[in-house]
C-alpha cells in the first residue's frame, strides 16, 4: 500500500513540475504579415503585393501567362532577417501545396533554412533545425546561445517549392529579437527550374541562395519552373527593381521545337535592348544551358542543349559587334556538372547547386569587382 501510495505522490510531483516548467517556458511571437514595418528580403516589389509572401506585384497577374502567376506565388528566394540572441527560435507557418515531389524532399520544396552570422568574425553559420511536416509545418532551432551572449544577424530562407499562407516566429521571452533587412542593391535573376531551386534538398542550398551568401549580397529569385522562357511580359517587370546586376538564365526553358535559333537570338536580343533603354549602364549576364548529364548516352539531349547554346552566343556575337557593352556570358563549361551533380540528367543536387554557385561567384566579381 506504502508503495502505490509513493509512486502516487512521485507521479502528482512530476506532473506538478511539468506543469510548472510549462508556465515558465514564455515565448513572444513575431508575424511578418502582420507587423506594418517589416518587409520579405529578396522581394523585388514591396507595394502592389498581393499576398505577402508573393514574388509578382499584382497587377502581372493580367500581364504574365497563369502558370508564370501561379509560380509566383511560391517563396523561393524569399527569407527574413533578424537580430536576435534566442537561445531558441521556433518557426510556425503553414503552406498551400503539397510538400514533397519525387525528386525533391520536403525539408526542399517546403522547408525552412535557418543561417546566421557569427557576432565577431561575421563567418556564416548553420543551424540544424528539429522539424515535423503536418497541417502546420514546425522547425525548431534550440542551443543557439553565445558564449558572450551577443546578438547575431539571421536569415531564414523560405520554401522554394511551395506557397506560405502564414508564418509566426517565436523567442523566448527574454530575448531581443528585431527584424531587419540589407537595403542594398540587388542581383536579379530570371530563370527557370533550375534557379528557382530544383532540387536543393534545403532552401539555403539553392545556388541563389549559396551566391548572397558567398558575396554578402540580396539576390531576387524571379524563376518558374519550366516557364523561363524571356517572355517580354518578364522583361518589362524587370527594370522596376534597381538592380546591381540582371540574369538571365533561360535556355533550359528554350530547347523547344518552337524556340527556333532564330526565336531565341531575338529574345536575347530584345531583353538586353529593353534593358539597357531602362536601366543603362546596369549589367547583364547571360547563361548557357548548363547541359544534361546523362549526354553522353542520350545524343539528342545532348543536341538539344549545343543548339541553344549555339544560339545564344551568336546573340551575343551579334550584339558585341554592334557595339552593345556591359553583357556577359557564362558558359556550360564554367558551370562545370557532371554525371554526379544533378537528380535526374537535369536538375541540380546539392552538388550541382554549388558548382553553379561558384560559377556565378567567380564571373560575377569579374563583373562588379573588376581588379
Amino acid at each position: 500500500m506504502k508503495k502505490i501510495i509513493s509512486l502516487t505522490f512521485f507521479a502528482l510531483l512530476l506532473a506538478a513540475n511539468s506543469a510548472f516548467a510549462q508556465k515558465e517556458a514564455v515565448y513572444k511571437t513575431w508575424n511578418p504579415a502582420k507587423d506594418q514595418t517589416s518587409v520579405v528580403a529578396g522581394q523585388g516589389w514591396h507595394a502592389g503585393i498581393q499576398d505577402f509572401y508573393d514574388r509578382l506585384p499584382f497587377k502581372s497577374e493580367k500581364l504574365v501567362r497563369k502558370p508564370v502567376w501561379n509560380l509566383s506565388k511560391n517563396s523561393s528566394g524569399l527569407n527574413l532577417q533578424f537580430k536576435s540572441d534566442a537561445p531558441e527560435i521556433v518557426v510556425r507557418y503553414m503552406v498551400s501545396g503539397s510538400v514533397q515531389m519525387p525528386h525533391m524532399p520536403a525539408t526542399g520544396v517546403s522547408g525552412v533554412d535557418l543561417y546566421a552570422k557569427d557576432a565577431n568574425d561575421g563567418k556564416w553559420l548553420w543551424s540544424a533545425g528539429k522539424y515535423s511536416f503536418g497541417d502546420t509545418i514546425v522547425y525548431r532551432f534550440i542551443n543557439l546561445k553565445t558564449a558572450d551572449s551577443k546578438v547575431r544577424d539571421y536569415t531564414l530562407y523560405l520554401p522554394l517549392y511551395n506557397s506560405v499562407k502564414w508564418m509566426e516566429i517565436s523567442v523566448p521571452e527574454q530575448s531581443n529579437f528585431t527584424p531587419s533587412v540589407n537595403k542594398e542593391k540587388p542581383i536579379v535573376v530570371y530563370g527557370t527550374s533550375i534557379a528557382q531551386g530544383a532540387c536543393a534538398s534545403r532552401p539555403g542550398l539553392a545556388w541563389t541562395s549559396i551566391v548572397g551568401r558567398k558575396l554578402n549580397t540580396p539576390m531576387v529569385n524571379l524563376a518558374f519552373s519550366g516557364n523561363g522562357r524571356l517572355e517580354k511580359e518578364l522583361i518589362e517587370l524587370l527594370p522596376e527593381i534597381d538592380a546591381k546586376l540582371y540574369v538571365l538564365d533561360c535556355l533550359p526553358n528554350l530547347t523547344g521545337e518552337a524556340f527556333t535559333n532564330a526565336e531565341i537570338k531575338k529574345r536575347v536580343e530584345d531583353a538586353v535592348a529593353y534593358l539597357q533603354l531602362k536601366k543603362p549602364g546596369v549589367p547583364i549576364l547571360l547563361t548557357e544551358h548548363d547541359g544534361y548529364t546523362d549526354d553522353g548516352i542520350n545524343l539528342e539531349r545532348k543536341k538539344s542543349y549545343e543548339r541553344v547554346n549555339h544560339a545564344l552566343k551568336a546573340a551575343f556575337t551579334a550584339l558585341k559587334a554592334k557595339g552593345v557593352t556591359n553583357i556577359f556570358i557564362l558558359t556550360k563549361e564554367e558551370i562545370n556538372q557532371d554525371i554526379e551533380s544533378t537528380v535526374d540528367g537535369t536538375h541540380p543536387n546539392d552538388i550541382g547547386m554549388m558548382r553553379y554557385a561558384e560559377a556565378y561567384e567567380k564571373t560575377i566579381k569579374k563583373i562588379l569587382l573588376p581588379i
